[in-house]
């Protein structure tokens, strides 16, 4: 009786790649879902219809061609000319903020191509009086894509005395709370963005790195929450609070076309803008997000981020806010490509 023999090299090599191959069949590799973002501090609300400033922010948005737009500073008194963009740039979907306890006729809202399952304005703990502009969080269904998006927009106090940054400090430990809050309530929704007008720039040397007690000269009906600890910290707002330091997002760095200009305020020549994403999108295998700040005198048609059209006439920027849009295209993981389970042993 003769003793079988081994499988020769060629033969040994050929079951080899046979496997790899029925293995590849069972796990497919998992594909992105690109969707653009923008936030744009619009001021003072949408121009009157068919004004300058109407027709500048029209023409704005529909070159930058965002799938979810994320306002700040629109007013109430505004609404109608805010619902008539919507329908005239083709977004089916809309989310209004609500007033806060130091907002005015300002609220934050955002444009939508994609179906709106919540929309939530974020509210300090009962019996205060912290928030300025209340922030808007929204999750929406992307079509296509594995799980939900959610974004929370926020317009953060403005100006630069140091009760302001305070007031700043204390609103987002408020909005990191909820944040906080909201990836224990859905562990599966891992696909989070922050976005909005921060009102400071995080290299701006001025800052305070922190708050010993409460500031004074504060508004009179200025009321801080018990659960707040001292010492504050605010160094590099906002990155201190969203980013690697604190909340742990990844800001996305935004430049205006084919340049190092990172200015997104107009009169102070500051980035005030800013979009942070989560480790699911900044680790995501599709590459890290690419972001844009967009001015109308610099768009040369080529380069940059690819835009929608043809480019608007140079000075559109300067009549349509004292802010320019940042836009950022992000991959989500898209629902038809994800992984799958290998078969049981033995098959």
């Amino acid at each position: 009786m003769t003793a079988r023999s081994a499988p020769s090299g060629l033969a040994g090599r050929c079951l080899l790649a046979a496997a790899c191959l029925f293995l590849s069949l069972w796990v497919r590799p998992a594909a992105g879902r690109r969707v653009r973002v923008a936030t744009w501090n619009v001021e003072l609300g949408i121009g009157p219809a068919d004004s300058v400033k109407y027709k500048a922010q029209r023409e704005t948005l529909r070159r930058v061609d965002a799938d979810i737009v994320a306002f700040q500073e629109l007013q109430a008194s505004s609404r109608g000319e805010w619902v008539r963009l919507a329908e005239d740039l083709g977004y089916p979907h809309r989310a209004w903020g609500e007033l806060g306890p130091f907002s005015g006729d300002m609220v934050v809202g955002y444009f939508s191509r994609f179906p709106i399952l919540e929309a939530h304005s974020v509210r300090s703990v009962r019996g205060t009086r912290e928030f300025t502009r209340l922030p808007l969080r929204l999750a929406a269904s992307v079509p296509g894509a594995a799980r939900p998006l959610t974004l929370w927009n926020m317009h953060h106090k403005a100006e630069f005395r140091y009760r302001d940054c305070f007031r700043r400090a204390v609103e987002a430990q408020r909005i990191v709370q909820d944040i906080q809050r909201y990836r224990v309530e859905h562990p599966d929704r891992t696909e989070l963005v922050v976005l909005g007008d921060m009102n400071d720039a995080a290299a701006r040397p001025e800052q305070p790195e922190r708050f010993e007690s409460l500031y004074p000269r504060l508004p009179w009906s200025y009321r801080l929450g018990f659960d707040i600890r001292f010492p504050v910290r605010y160094r590099t707002f906002p990155t201190d609070h969203y980013g690697e330091g604190g909340l742990g997002f990844h800001r996305v760095p935004a430049f205006r076309q084919d340049s190092t200009n990172a200015v997104t305020h107009r009169y102070t020549e500051m980035t005030l803008d800013y979009l942070f994403v989560s480790p699911a999108i900044r680790d995501g295998p599709f590459g890290p997000p690419r972001g844009e700040i967009y001015h109308s005198d610099w768009d040369r048609g080529g380069g940059g981020l690819v835009k929608a059209g043809v480019p608007p006439p140079a000075g559109t920027s300067l009549k349509a806010s004292d802010h320019y849009p940042v836009f950022v295209d992000l991959e989500i993981e898209d629902d038809s490509n994800r992984q799958e389970s290998l078969p049981p042993a033995g098959h």
